[in-house]
């Protein structure tokens, strides 16, 4: 973390960085003052101005919660640059997109895993998960996992790897549901040979505007 920072602010920031999970709503106020120890909400207020003002966050005008943390907070809440692994289409008839190195700097520590499992990072094209708070451009830390259980956000490779996207996952039998986050896509029912499961979405990361 930045020592520059006093130390309350950078809990602030830990703790808006360990809520940016995969599905969850930002953090209130009232939770960031019970998850960082401070009894008033004004204080709250105090720091996120500051962390504002230092360029940390990134007010979002048509968000009633919290502001985001820009690249800056999130090199300061956690530190490290990862490699950015690719791209992966939030839709449906777009081909997957060759791995690459792209480099972005984000913390290092979101792809440090207790199970062993490997974790990277894909940037999401497209518009069919904005429901559960992914949208274009947003980069997903992914944890290898083949056997993700029902429910859980994942990333699937379909017709044998030529097209790649990111869904909600439901198995039926025989078949596979790959259900979007945006009331204006269907689901993708698919017989389960046909489907290979690279991993879940553990974390969305939302970039600041370049």
């Amino acid at each position: 973390m930045d020592e520059q920072l006093p130390r309350k602010r950078l809990e602030i920031l830990g703790f808006l960085a360990r809520g940016s999970r995969a599905s969850e709503a930002p953090p209130s106020i009232r939770e960031i003052a019970r998850g960082v120890g401070l009894k008033s909400s004004q204080t709250v207020y105090h720091h996120l101005g500051r962390l504002e003002d230092e360029g940390y966050l990134e007010r979002l005008q048509d968000r009633l919660r919290t502001p985001r943390l820009t690249e800056k907070g999130w090199e300061a809440a956690l530190g490290g640059d990862v490699p950015l692994m690719g791209r992966i289409a939030a839709g449906r008839g777009l081909e997957a997109v060759a791995l690459e190195d792209e480099g972005y700097s984000l913390a290092a520590e979101l792809l440090s895993s207790s199970s062993g499992k490997r974790r990277y990072l894909l940037r999401v094209i497209g518009q069919s998960m904005t429901e559960a708070r992914i949208e274009d451009g947003d980069l997903l830390v992914i944890e290898e996992d083949e056997e993700p259980a029902d429910g859980e956000i994942v990333v699937a490779l379909l017709d044998g790897g030529d097209e790649v996207t990111v869904k909600k996952l439901y198995r039926e039998g025989g078949t596979v549901r790959l259900r979007p986050r945006n009331g204006n896509q269907e689901d993708i029912i698919v017989p389960a040979e046909s489907v290979q499961i690279q991993g879940r979405v553990i974390w969305v990361f939302h970039p600041p505007a370049r």
